[in-house]
């Protein structure tokens, strides 16, 4: 049987990680958590710029959609015209917004989630190394040896959790900053130019010097006039607008998919490989016989 002095030991050592631990959950890691931050945070804010984009685009095809344009002698047959031209950019925009907001509120949760393991991680596995010192001083291994190897598997598990969201989190910055960002810039780029064109359209103050009828009717016209550019506007560009739009897409379902499907399904399958390791049982095994006092 080990002698009450490596028993002291143990629990002493024990007790001294556990102190480290729950201090070091105060402190950021370096590097990895500014980094997982500003990615969230980053990734977010553009995200809702994407989504306030497009939108302003969508609503610049509806103002269109709904108006009656002379863009030729008589007018006729133009109004059927723009809707028909419009309505693929109309449902792309449609589209690329539930994308968009699928994509911000993944965003979010990850965010809240790192932000929670971040606070708490380590002073879990503090709590449960606590409580596993009673174990040390029980002298049969009936129920001491199952639980300690169960809390150092959950403790293990934690560890690892802690330090995979900001690894997930640089992985996705990774593919990000060198292969999405560039695109969804440029496809932004594109889009600001139509999306301008609903702010022109529906502030347009009257001129102070007319009349009340005379500059409700210019006030009009202007509308009418903008709203013409615009559709022209999107007309000579309705090819690049589609394929920004798609661009978008592509790069927020990616995002989207990698965040959401691939790293918490790697997550998942290595928590359940850490539970079926033989190493890991190893390990839990020749610790705990260390620490479990044993009848000869």
């Amino acid at each position: 049987m080990p002698e009450p002095a490596a028993q002291v030991k143990h629990t002493l050592l024990i007790t001294l990680i556990s102190a480290l631990l729950f201090a070091a959950s105060f402190v950021k890691i370096p590097v990895a958590d500014k980094l997982a931050d500003n990615y969230f945070s980053e990734s977010i804010q553009a995200a809702t710029i994407a989504y306030a984009t497009t939108r302003g685009v969508n609503a610049v095809v509806s103002v269109v959609k709904e108006s009656h344009l002379e863009l030729a002698p008589a007018g006729v047959g133009i109004t059927i015209a723009a809707g028909q031209i419009l309505d693929p950019i109309d449902d792309m925009t449609e589209r690329l917004s539930s994308v968009l907001v699928a994509a911000i509120a993944s965003l979010g949760i990850q965010k809240i989630g790192f932000e929670i393991s971040e606070v708490i991680s380590f002073k879990v596995i503090a709590i449960i190394l606590l409580l596993s010192v009673p174990m040390i001083w029980l002298n049969k291994t009936g129920l001491a040896m199952p639980l300690l190897k169960l809390a150092i598997k959950f403790c293990l598990i934690l560890l690892l959790l802690r330090f995979m969201l900001p690894a997930s989190a640089l992985i996705s910055h990774s593919l990000y900053a060198n292969w999405l960002q560039p695109g969804i810039a440029d496809s932004m780029q594109k889009l600001s130019i139509i999306s301008e064109s609903y702010d022109k359209m529906s502030n347009m103050p009257p001129e102070q010097s007319q009349g009340f009828f005379s500059s409700m009717t210019a006030s009009a016209a202007d509308k009418v006039e903008n709203t013409r550019k615009a559709f022209l506007t999107m007309v000579e560009n309705a090819e690049h607008i589609i394929n920004s739009l798609l661009q978008l897409m592509t790069a927020y379902l990616t995002i989207f998919v990698v965040q959401v499907l691939l790293l918490p399904l790697l997550m998942l399958w290595l928590i359940a490989a850490m539970f079926k390791s033989r190493t890991l049982d190893e390990f839990t095994v020749v610790l705990t016989n260390k620490l479990v006092p044993v009848h000869s």
